[in-house]
């Protein structure tokens, strides 16, 4: 989840038509897309592309592309680059530093990273897949032969030439790329209760006013179907989902257009049930591995386009990666290993004694199972989970985040969502049905409108110095993870138990004690601290503390550290 998100703005900029590049000459020509027989109306029959150095910016150039489609509608995008986009060759890497795009009988849209104020691209292999490419080893603007949206392009003619000029009325569409508010579902409560808790709640599809109040509290990610998907594509938020009179090409070129998926539900939970009875925990890391990688690179976009009788040709469609929506966060290492981009926690925060289950109280079982005395706080709960996170994270050079459930204690709820965002999480997502797990529509309005007034007072400084802000590090060996919640298994599975002992006859209980003490050192000095596992990737420089936990009991600060899974 591409994909990459918060506090959106719109601005209206008007622009007189203007000359880019006056003084240098441009080039242009037309060319034909060669379709297979009776295509699609909506199919790209023709390209007029045009091109032309920028006297304001040396070196880069300015390009123009029409498409017109076989009903004769067209589009245009323009883009300012420093490099050709369309050759052949190994592919370059290329800076955008605008990007504008203009559908059928619409006005213009430039879509903007408001963190970093350059262009915002499409997310669907902008330069590989949805610009024309050169054929063989053709380093010209305006190749003779190429491809397009996935056929064949052939060079008809050689226009006049012409100063690129910007269109009138463009609006900017500024999108927060490091900071996603997202809900999960196309619809929210009636706002009237349920009866009982054995109750679920009953259900109604987002209005376009709906949309408006969420975007105006903050939410700037969407999933969406039919035609709510016409009420905010034209918004500065991001979105999943298709209308049924899908817009093509153009939708690919929305760079607020995410695909058909949100998140990878829950791997490690799903997988709780499957592992064979005295796995190793090698094999545990291999099978969450494979489960990840099977739902990675999906092409459900590209299968509705076939669907719809669009002829996508060799265009692969890829889907933009999307993160992993997860309870068992202690798997987390392992997860971002398989998928790169990211995951996003469950949070079910409980800390009254007075819960309805002891299972739910993580810092009181930990205190009472490892005997140690982390002291009850919601800032320590909030971190012995977040540390699994963003230790990975900063391994992996991946995202992390959180997501708020209707099972959080009310009072637990913003305060995790501004530590999170303190700390560099670049997910903040609400959750929508199925009884207990379901938070209310107005208190989703009122926490998102909370953390976008939070995040505007309290500007995030540079991600990778919050991503690298732990001084301490706590190495577990690698395939272990700390107990997760409810039944404190690791992995979060009865065959990966605290009391299960490992080849040096120690129990993980045993391994994972000094682990334990060290979080509760760090929790009572307000050290701040991440959990990682000795993987690969896991580079010690830049903390100030390392301490390794290794499979035999003994526990190390020297630089030496195996990288093999544990059996």
């Amino acid at each position: 989840m591409r994909l990459a998100k918060v506090l959106v703005t719109t601005a209206l900029v008007m622009l007189s038509v203007v000359r880019i590049c006056a003084g240098q000459k441009p080039a242009r020509a037309l060319y034909e897309t060669i379709l297979p027989a009776n295509p699609h109306d909506k199919q790209v029959a023709s390209v007029e592309i045009a091109t032309a150095p920028c006297s304001a910016k040396p070196g880069c150039n300015w390009y123009q592309l029409t498409g017109t489609k076989v009903n004769k509608k067209s589009f245009t995008i323009w883009f300012l680059s420093d490099a050709n986009p369309f050759s052949a060759g190994p592919q370059k890497k290329i800076t955008f530093h605008r990007y504008i795009l203009q559908e059928p009988n619409k006005s213009p849209l430039e879509y903007i990273d408001q963190r970093t104020g350059k262009a915002l691209l499409p997310l669907f292999h902008f330069a590989e897949e949805l610009l024309p490419r050169a054929k063989d080893g053709n380093e010209n603007t305006l190749f003779e032969k190429g491809t397009y949206l996935g056929h064949p392009l052939i060079r008809k003619k050689a226009l006049e030439p012409t100063a690129i000029q910007l269109p009138s009325g463009i609006t900017q569409l500024l999108l927060r790329s490091d900071l996603i508010i997202g809900t999960s579902r196309n619809f929210r409560d009636d706002g009237k209760g349920r009866k009982s808790r054995k109750d679920n709640y009953n259900y109604v599809p987002f209005t376009k006013e709906n949309y408006d109040e969420m975007i105006a509290a903050g939410i700037n990610y969407f999933t969406a179907k039919g035609k709510q998907i016409d009420w905010i594509c034209r918004k500065a938020v991001f979105y999943d989902g298709f209308s049924p009179d899908i817009a093509y090409p153009e939708e690919l070129y929305r760079s607020n257009f995410l695909g058909l998926q949100m998140f990878i539900d829950e791997p490690a939970c799903r997988l709780a049930g499957k592992y064979p009875p005295g796995a190793t925990l090698a094999k545990a890391v291999e099978m969450i591995h494979e489960h990840i990688r099977t739902r990675l690179n999906n092409v459900n976009y590209r299968n509705v386009l076939a669907q719809k009788g669009i002829n996508p040709g060799t265009l692969k469609l890829v889907e933009p990666a999307v993160p992993i929506w997860e309870t068992y966060v202690g798997t987390s290492y392992y997860q971002m290993e398989a998928n790169p981009f990211g995951l996003v926690q469950e949070c079910r925060w409980r800390i009254d004694p007075n819960a309805d289950s002891q299972q739910v109280l993580m810092l009181q079982r930990i205190n009472k199972e490892f005997d140690v005395d982390i002291p009850i706080t919601p800032h320590n709960l909030f971190m012995w989970f977040y540390a699994q996170m963003r230790g990975p994270a900063r391994a992996l050079n991946t995202k992390w985040g959180m997501s708020i459930y209707g099972q959080a204690e009310p009072h637990l709820r913003f305060p995790s969502m501004k530590l999170a965002y303190d700390m560099g999480a670049e997910f903040t997502w609400f959750w929508t049905s199925d009884h207990d797990h379901h938070i209310p529509y107005t208190e989703q309005l009122s926490l998102a409108s909370q953390i976008t007034r939070y995040a505007k007072s309290h500007p995030r400084p540079d991600m990778n110095k919050l991503h690298g802000a732990a001084t301490t590090a706590i190495v577990l060996p690698y395939g272990y993870t700390l107990p997760t919640c409810w039944q404190l298994f690791t992995w979060g599975t009865h065959i990966y138990p605290l009391n299960r002992k490992n080849r040096f006859g120690l129990t993980y209980k045993d391994v994972l004690k000094p682990a334990i003490n060290e979080i509760a050192y760090c929790l009572k000095n307000k050290i701040s601290y991440d959990v990682v596992p000795a993987g690969k990737d896991f580079d010690p420089a830049g903390y100030n503390k390392v301490v390794w936990i290794r499979e035999d009991g003994t526990v190390r600060f020297a630089a030496e550290h195996g990288l093999e899974p544990s059996g």
